[in-house]
């Protein structure tokens, strides 16, 4: 799965690594859900740090589709609750 990290490049994350990556979804929404800049960036830091470590950067010179995009752990709750009101499956900034 390829993940673009906003501000940062791609990461080419195996699919085993889906089940941790909800996990912290669930921290990012309720984090903006209630409302918790802290708590947002604490989840996103453990969500961008989870990429870097479980996956493969993509070469810059190499241009792939991204499957999704996750924000930078600068990202404001304001800006997340945008994300995650324009997806329309619902499912968080992770799917499944």
């Amino acid at each position: 799965m390829i993940i673009r990290i906003m501000g940062e490049g791609q990461w080419d994350v195996p699919d085993s690594v889906l089940h941790e990556l909800n996990g912290i979804d669930s921290q990012v929404e309720h984090a903006v859900a209630t409302g918790s800049q802290e708590e947002l960036t604490t989840a996103l830091t453990h969500l961008v740090n989870t990429l870097r470590t479980q996956g493969h950067q993509v070469p810059d010179d190499q241009i792939l589709d991204s499957d999704l995009i996750v924000p930078d752990e600068t990202a404001t709750v304001e800006e997340v609750s945008q994300l995650l009101a324009g997806n329309g499956s619902g499912d968080g900034l992770i799917p499944g």
